[in-house]
């Protein structure tokens, strides 16, 4: 059946056109509206995948981060042993620690079976940080200088004073030590460097202490005592280096 060319017939036609091209655009509108439906749905899909890439990466990152860190205080401690030849040390690490307000007590890795022995020094390249006390098989216990029972013979890099590095009141987890029994007449001044003074102890002269802070007069002005800043941190220790036979 087909339509004439005649006026009725065009008319229809005029009528029907509009109608067929709203429904079109209606047809296309619910089209187009479920068709973004859909790719709104891969649009989160693809973005959840890039979050859980992203998220990989990062932990990546950290890891990389970790093992260069890691790399660089091995580093570190390998140039030290190489540097200290006057004496033979190993790596170690520390695997126990015993904090409160009288003891700074570190537990390592190596033992007797290492060459390690009861007064082997125990360093890092920040510092000095004390000496064993107990020696096993294949570990051994280390008291701080910052334990309630340390002592070490210090002396200034600078003037060549003397005086006793001794723990600080409620300092047994690192930071700060005491240098007591200065002399009066002494030249020492806040920020000089303080070192092991190889006298009257177990330790070997010339291993970094820590930097003077504060100086003062003791109680009955006979002598000077001081404060010393220094850079090993008990609780953050993790790797030394630890003289052997």
């Amino acid at each position: 059946f087909k339509f004439g060319n005649n006026p009725v017939s065009n008319a229809i036609v005029t009528v029907i056109s509009p109608v067929q091209s709203v429904c079109s655009s209606a047809f296309n509108g619910v089209k187009g509206f479920f068709g973004n439906i859909f790719n709104a749905g891969n649009m989160a899909e693809e973005n959840e995948k890039l979050r859980e890439e992203v998220y990989a990466l990062k932990d990546e990152l950290r890891m990389l981060d970790g093992y260069k860190t890691e790399n660089d205080r091995l580093q570190q401690l390998l140039d030290l042993r190489e540097t200290r030849t006057e004496f033979n040390s190993i790596g170690a690490n520390v695997i126990g620690k015993k904090i409160d307000d009288e003891n700074s007590i570190i537990t390592i890795d190596k033992g007797a079976m290492d060459g390690v022995r009861v007064n082997s020094i125990v360093f890092v390249p920040e510092g000095l940080v004390g000496a064993v006390f107990e020696v096993n098989t294949n570990y051994s216990k280390i008291k701080t200088i910052f334990d309630a029972e340390s002592s070490v013979s210090a002396i200034c890099l600078r003037s060549g004073d003397m005086g006793i590095a001794e723990p600080l009141d409620n300092s047994t987890t690192g930071g700060k030590c005491a240098l007591n029994y200065i002399d009066r007449s002494a030249k020492t001044v806040i920020g000089d460097v303080i070192e092991t003074s190889g006298t009257g102890g177990i330790y070997p002269r010339g291993i970094v202490i820590g930097k003077i802070t504060q100086i003062k007069e003791d109680s009955r002005n006979l002598t000077l005592s001081a404060t010393l800043e220094t850079e090993v941190n008990i609780n953050r220790l993790d790797r030394v280096l630890v003289t052997v036979k």
